[in-house]
């Protein structure tokens, strides 16, 4: 049998302490730097680029946190596309999210108490789609995360028109009502737009906004899956996994 390229990615996830140790390492970053932004003195922080209106400065403090791999642990469900030798499957994603079993990633449950007991607000801004909200609520109240009764604080893909897998409309409309203090996530599109770019375009994003990591940004690992892949075949879903295998060797660096 053929190893199925994702084997190690999730394979490090699932059992490394060191996955486990990175994940604690940038929530313990994120509590420091939430309240180094709500330190007095720090009003005019702002962890969103698109927060530009006048005023920001007195409109209450969130943060806002990607869901998958951020607070949502989806190992198993890469681990069984491993298993069958599968790509990414939107059916077999669907059915799996709606089991609501979903873990926690690794210091997101205490992330998020130290937010409770702030009294901060909290947002997820993720790209499962609408028509997985009440699974997706489900998951998270059962594990204890903070979930409005009326699912207000998640915001999906496709619940508004506007609202596509590029995240800064949904950022916008956080930040007409609260200064965001903290972003989490675990790629580029969950920070700022150009996440679509090419590798090269995708690091020049990184470089411009080089003082917000680690500060205003949190980053948590992910070498499953991500932007920072589908760039490798210009984002193209439809090419064959042959193809796809093909240009990811083809992007190596190193000897021949």
């Amino acid at each position: 049998m053929r190893p199925h390229e994702g084997l190690d990615a999730v394979l490090w996830m699932q059992s490394s302490a060191e996955y486990v140790a990175s994940a604690e390492q940038a929530y313990h970053q994120a509590r420091i730097q939430l309240d180094r932004a709500l330190a007095p003195g720090n009003e005019d922080w702002t962890a969103a680029v698109e927060q530009t209106a006048p005023g920001y400065e007195k409109l209450p403090p969130a943060v806002v946190l990607d869901l998958d791999e951020v607070v949502l642990d989806t190992t198993h469900f890469q681990a069984g596309n491993v298993k069958a030798q599968r790509s990414f499957n939107p059916d077999a994603w669907k059915r799996w999210v709606e089991e609501h079993q979903a873990p926690a990633v690794p210091g997101a449950l205490a992330f998020t108490e130290y937010i409770r007991k702030k009294g901060i607000r909290l947002f997820y801004v993720t790209n499962r789609r609408e028509d997985e909200r009440a699974a997706t609520l489900q998951n998270l109240r059962e594990l204890g995360l903070p979930a409005d009764a009326d699912g207000g604080n998640l915001l999906m893909r496709s619940q508004e028109p506007d609202w596509k897998s590029d995240k800064s409309s949904r950022r916008q409309r956080i930040a007409e009502t609260h200064r965001i203090a903290l972003l989490v996530g675990d790629d580029l599109n969950d920070f700022v737009s150009g996440g679509r770019g090419t590798p090269e375009e995708r690091l020049a994003v990184v470089e411009k906004h080089r003082s917000y990591w680690g500060t205003r940004w949190i980053l948590l690992p992910n070498v499953v899956y991500g932007g920072w892949e589908r760039a490798i075949y210009d984002f193209d879903s439809s090419l064959s996994r042959d193809e796809i295998l093909r240009r990811k060797f083809e992007a190596l660096e190193g000897p021949e």
